[in-house]
């Protein structure tokens, strides 16, 4: 018996030493290719992480040069509402966005200094202006822009606009542009900024030219008084039935369900009329003011203010490219508001 033990027992130790030297062959020919996925799975990684840190300190620089909190409207971010406190939302376009300025020198930065201090020096609670305008928007934009933004508890609206609805009906929603800010809140510049310079380029490459903005012609300055001085009078076009002419028709109508929306979740409204820039711009906001005249007729949350003659846009003091506003002409729109909106917001 231990002869046949001795045979089996010998039989088997070179198949197990044989299976050992295999198994210990692989496992070092394995260790190579271990350390080569491990090596390529940190490079991924490391280089993943530098990428988004490059990309998140370039929006975040980006956010500050702008003045634009991680929100994505512009101006210091709001926390919870404080007992008392009053809020104020605008929504326009790079007029009410403050084009070319600083936050602090749009009229809506300058409308939150003076109402500041006014709180500072007669106490009372504080007063917030929240800037959620956004370039080349048009009224269309209006009613996603306060949705977005339903969350900062605003109690009035200050809709400020017209020259971004003159040409074309303006579809344009700035933020909506973006999937992040949709899911999350939370507004990305790098992405949107590359994306504008890249349209930027192709036009230049198919030969379009940039943007001008033209002031107004001198020589249309007699027609132009002469309509100012019929304001809010009766022509053949007047809106004072609730209707708009064909070529307001859409502007008129993003007009009023903004507005209607607004009241009807009980905040209050300001329609402001941006200064004249064109002949139709002035029929454009003669067809405003009589559609809202008439389809808000008695409706004492809502009021219209008319800063048309406030400032001439060829004037180079108060306007640098014929349509944006110098500081010191947003500081006289801020003037002319400060009033109205303290109105709008007494109980």
């Amino acid at each position: 018996m231990n002869h046949i033990l001795d045979r089996l027992s010998g039989k088997s130790r070179p198949s197990t030493a044989a299976a050992q030297s295999s198994g210990a062959k692989a496992a070092i020919s394995f260790r190579p290719r271990l350390k080569r996925i491990a090596g390529k799975a940190a490079l991924t990684i490391i280089s993943t992480v530098f990428t988004v840190s490059i990309l998140l300190g370039a929006d975040l620089y980006l956010h500050y040069r702008h003045g634009i909190n991680l929100w994505g409207y512009r101006g210091p971010a709001v926390g919870k509402k404080q007992p008392g406190e009053k809020r104020i939302a605008v929504v326009g376009g790079s007029t009410a966005w403050g084009y070319g300025l600083t936050a602090p020198q749009s009229f809506p930065g300058q409308l939150q200094q003076r109402f500041a201090a006014r709180v500072r020096s007669e106490g009372g609670p504080p007063i917030n202006v929240l800037n959620l305008a956004s370039n080349s928007e048009g009224a269309y934009s209006f009613q996603y822009t306060l949705s977005d933004y339903d969350y900062l508890d605003y109690d009035a609206v200050l809709i400020y606009s017209g020259y971004n609805d003159l040409s074309q009906e303006n579809r344009f929603i700035n933020r909506h542009r973006s999937p992040v800010f949709m899911r999350t809140g939370y507004l990305p510049l790098v992405f949107i900024l590359m994306e504008d310079k890249i349209a930027a380029w192709k036009l230049r490459l198919a030969g379009g030219n940039k943007p001008v903005f033209a002031p107004p012609d001198a020589n249309q300055s007699a027609k132009t008084r002469e309509q100012l001085s019929q304001l809010p009078g009766q022509t053949a076009n007047d809106t004072s039935q609730g209707t708009c002419p064909v070529e307001f028709s859409f502007y008129c109508q993003q007009i009023y369900q903004v507005t209607n929306a607004a009241l009807s979740r009980g905040k209050r409204v300001l329609v402001v009329t941006e200064p004249y820039i064109s002949d139709g711009h002035i029929e454009q906001q003669r067809a405003l003011e009589g559609m809202l005249t008439k389809r808000f007729a008695g409706q004492a949350r809502l009021r219209y203010v008319n800063l048309g003659s406030l400032i001439d846009l060829r004037d180079g003091s108060l306007c640098w490219d014929g349509m944006h506003l110098t500081a010191e002409g947003n500081r006289r729109v801020a003037e002319a508001l400060t009033q109205p909106v303290l109105e709008m917001l007494e109980p």
